[in-house]
């Protein structure tokens, strides 16, 4: 009795904050406009809406991109870190997570700066004579998934690092020592010890991926929406709220189902590997 006293402010600000407006959500997306009886129109509408299926689609090819170019990008950094000194590591992680600190929005604007018409890279790449004609990478899927992957390689790589950490390296020079290259040594020897850190890793990446909202809204613009952004347009620019929480529902449904799968390769992957 007393453990239950001292936990229920937090049990009903959980209610109130977290709950209490899901159910609201739920009864929007399956009633009528008059509220009279229960429907399921607002979901036939988004699976007949063409826009609606692009977005769909869009959202899980550019989080799955997304997460394959974060495992690339990840291992090499967290291997890298977890094998340098002290000093070196603090100071290459400091490097990774900086970008934590700065802002979503500003971080996006960055890479308009970057990689818009008149951007760095469209400046340097024709004065340098590979190209002739400035390049699209912005306003389409490429500077999402540029700019999604910018945002959360550190979570990759902190996931991995946690695992990486605690690997004998001696197990990599043995390897090595018994004439197996860098990249048989990878896959035979480091991939397989850190495989629960990848599978966290790729929780989190895919997870937020999903669910982002600034990055995709800035860099993709309207002419490539993801479910996040026809989320925000069916609310502030359509005020069609049933539509809007018919789409919220299958993004929560999308990560339930991918959380699903992921517990379950991690069960796999235990009792396969003791």
């Amino acid at each position: 009795m007393t453990a239950w006293a001292l936990s229920s402010p937090a049990v009903l600000l959980v209610l109130v904050v977290a709950i209490t407006p899901s159910l609201i959500l739920l009864y929007q997306a399956f009633r009528t406009p008059d509220g009279a009886a229960f429907t399921l129109e607002h979901f036939e509408r988004l699976f007949n809406s063409r826009i609606a299926g692009q977005a769909f689609w869009r959202t899980l090819r550019v989080s799955l991109i997304t997460t394959l170019l974060t495992i690339a990008g990840g291992y090499p950094l967290a291997m890298l870190i977890a094998r340098s000194r002290e000093r070196a590591a603090a100071l290459m992680l400091g490097i990774v997570v900086f970008p934590l600190m700065v802002s979503v929005v500003v971080r996006a604007f960055g890479w308009i700066v970057i990689l818009g018409p008149s951007g760095i890279v469209n400046q340097i790449l024709p004065g340098i004579g590979l190209i002739t004609e400035p390049l699209a990478l912005v306003q389409n899927e490429i500077g999402i998934i540029i700019g999604e992957t910018q945002l959360l390689l550190p979570y990759m790589v902190l996931s991995l690092l946690a695992v990486l950490r605690n690997v004998d390296p001696h197990l990599e020079e043995a390897s090595l020592s018994l004439g197996a290259n860098p990249l048989r040594t990878f896959f035979a020897v480091t991939l397989p010890v850190s495989i629960p850190g990848l599978l966290s890793g790729v929780l989190l990446v895919f997870s937020l991926a999903i669910t982002a909202f600034a990055t995709p809204q800035i860099l993709g613009g309207a002419r490539s929406p993801m479910l996040t952004t026809l989320l925000y347009r069916n609310v502030f620019s359509t005020y069609d709220w049933a539509a809007a929480a018919a789409i919220a529902i299958l993004l929560a449904l999308l990560a339930i189902g991918f959380v699903t799968l992921q517990r379950l390769a991690g069960r796999l992957w235990e009792k396969s590997h003791g």
